[in-house]
């Protein structure tokens, strides 16, 4: 339906773009024989004029009329800890948007990271969250997200925030030798992104 009515869209206003020329060339041959004093052709010179301006005229009006499809909104999640937040993070955001028209983003709470990477973070909470919320390709923000979503939490997030698709790099992500989205892939929402190589957290705090 929608690549109907581009179509239409743009046939008409090449019809439009082609009245007016053709309403063009029979002013300028209307004023020529004016000039050469030949008035035999102008009567109908006339009535072709008033048939190109009337078919000009039906053409605008069907344009007037004729609504831009809308655009349907895709949003996506990508949740993490995001400490120490770096280029990485924020490429990850802007491959993450780019597959939807809203980012948002979920962040790991302290204890869930402690209790699954067995250390904690060096940026609390509040001073994770700050980054994340003053990346530009971010567009809403969830706290306390746990580290490991369950499908009661998975499926609770999906319909808070009407999530079209889970995001994540295309790194392995395993804990305790469980994928950490495997909720997501059973129920068809994952996607990945190439991971951002040569940047981490470890590496830069290392």
């Amino acid at each position: 339906h929608v690549a109907h009515k581009m179509a239409y869209l743009f046939e008409s206003r090449q019809l439009l773009l082609s009245a007016a020329l053709a309403a063009s060339v029979a002013l300028l041959l209307d004023r020529w024989l004016r000039r050469r004093g030949r008035g035999t052709g102008k009567d109908a010179l006339a009535r072709e004029l008033a048939r190109l301006e009337a078919r000009a005229e039906a053409v605008r009006e069907a344009l007037a009329g004729l609504d831009e499809p809308p655009q349907r909104e895709v949003r996506i999640w990508m949740d993490g800890a995001f400490d120490m937040m770096h280029y990485g993070h924020a490429n990850a955001f802007r491959k993450g948007r780019a597959l939807g028209t809203h980012l948002i983003v979920g962040v790991n709470d302290d204890e869930s990271i402690l209790r699954c990477k067995g250390a904690p973070p060096l940026m609390n909470d509040e001073e994770r969250l700050a980054m994340v919320q003053a990346c530009k390709f971010v567009d809403e923000v969830v706290p306390k997200v746990p580290y490991i979503m369950s499908p009661e939490y998975l499926r609770w997030a999906i319909e808070t925030y009407r999530i079209d698709y889970v995001v994540h790099g295309d790194d392995p992500c395993i804990v305790d030798g469980r994928d950490v989205y495997e909720s997501a892939r059973a129920l068809g929402k994952y996607r990945t992104i190439p991971r951002t190589e040569g940047v981490s957290t470890t590496r830069a705090s290392s």
